[in-house]
């Protein structure tokens, strides 16, 4: 039962690297990501406790296992972070494309605020 599950693993992983590595654009790093969400996780715990915000790394800091839940690091797994970044990719280059076709439609040759600015809401709307 072990070994069958830790083939899936290996195949999902598989999977998922593949369907990265298929493009030769440039990716997002998953430890910048992973840093970007480490931020947000702090400011939301910090709300939560009412302490204002602080440049802590209290998240990296070894706890033991007695510690209560509230205080305890939160983690991503290296799948999700993967795909979080293959997600923020797809978004932009999405929203990208479709500013610059806005940008053609009216004669011009760059994408300025404006075009950026008209596609958001549809864009949001569809992620």
């Amino acid at each position: 039962m072990e070994r069958r599950r830790r083939k899936c693993k290996i195949e999902e992983q598989i999977q998922i690297d593949s369907a990265i590595d298929d493009n030769e654009t440039p990716i997002f790093e998953p430890d910048l990501i992973r840093a970007i969400f480490k931020q947000i996780w702090i400011r939301k715990a910090q709300e939560r406790e009412g302490i204002g915000f602080q440049n802590t790394d209290a998240m990296d800091s070894e706890i033991g296992a007695g510690t209560s839940k509230k205080i305890r690091p939160t983690f991503a797994n290296p799948n999700a972070l993967k795909l979080s970044c293959e997600l923020l990719r797809i978004f932009i280059t999405e929203t990208v494309q479709r500013a610059a076709t806005i940008a053609e439609a009216e004669g011009g040759t760059k994408i300025e605020a404006i075009h950026l600015e008209r596609v958001l809401p549809q864009l949001f709307v569809d992620f």
